[in-house]
């Protein structure tokens, strides 16, 4: 990528989300689950493989975090909750608490150990911090997603990091992009980069941001150009798709502030 030239004429926040977008959770996470299903029997008793335990766990996962994006749990019961509903689903909510508090914080410890990240994310971010102000805006736990950064080798190019669980805001909400203004007196329409269509990207461009779309799996996007009309969003704003860290930095490329 050495051909590419500074893209900025002048600096300018591009903020980006931080799992599944710069660092790999998938890959990441599914390590830590396998480490969480060998090292617990209490985990692996409980299930015919480890596909069948990843799969249960998933489902009660998501449905924890979408809760807790709708303000219906906090983040201290979405952590044993999830782990109480993949163990022990007849149990009630008060139940098993400490030991789904240790298997959590052994995921946690070890999904924060991680380092896999998005294939050339490394390079781009360098690329991009020499001409522009590098952000993260992250729905995640505080302690493990610095933790996160430092150990991918990330923090280096990240100038602020916005954490929802630091702050009691999180993505869509347009107080979360509000703050990130105002903590670092972004201008000019600050970007988002995102692999969420609807915390990421449709969350910023309400707020009033740009935004890129990162889609490795190559997915249509959910909402069109009269969808984002009715809900006050100027169009141009969503700046497009891309499928790899290199599509998001061609894009940038082409931004005239």
């Amino acid at each position: 990528m050495n051909h590419f030239q500074p893209i900025f004429k002048r600096p300018q926040w591009i903020f980006f989300d931080l799992d599944d977008t710069l660092w790999d959770f998938a890959a990441n996470s599914l390590k830590s689950l396998r480490h969480v299903f060998d090292n617990f029997h209490e985990v692996s008793d409980k299930f015919n493989s480890f596909d069948d335990f990843i799969r249960v766990y998933h489902t009660h996962n998501a449905r924890m975090w979408n809760l807790h994006a709708q303000g219906m749990v906090t983040s201290g019961f979405l952590k044993t909750e999830r782990w109480r509903l993949t163990l022990f689903p007849e149990s009630a909510p008060a139940a098993s608490t400490e030991f789904c508090s240790v298997v959590n914080s052994a995921y946690l410890e070890n999904l924060a150990m991680q380092s896999a990240i998005a294939d050339h994310a490394a390079e781009v971010l360098a690329l991009i911090s020499k001409e522009s102000m590098v952000g993260i805006i992250s729905n995640g736990f505080t302690d493990t997603q610095y933790k996160k950064l430092f150990n991918s080798g990330l923090w280096r190019f990240v100038a602020r990091t916005i954490i929802s669980d630091e702050i009691g805001i999180q993505k869509p909400d347009s107080r979360i992009f509000d703050y990130a203004i105002r903590e670092t007196g972004a201008s000019s329409l600050p970007v988002m980069v995102g692999d969420n269509p609807d915390t990421d990207i449709m969350g910023a461009l309400k707020a009033g941001w740009k935004a890129i779309w990162f889609n490795p799996s190559g997915k249509r996007f959910p909402y069109d150009d009269s969808t984002m009309d009715s809900d006050g969003i100027d169009p141009t704003r969503f700046l497009g798709t891309a499928k790899n860290m290199k599509e998001v930095y061609e894009i940038l490329s082409g931004l005239q502030h």
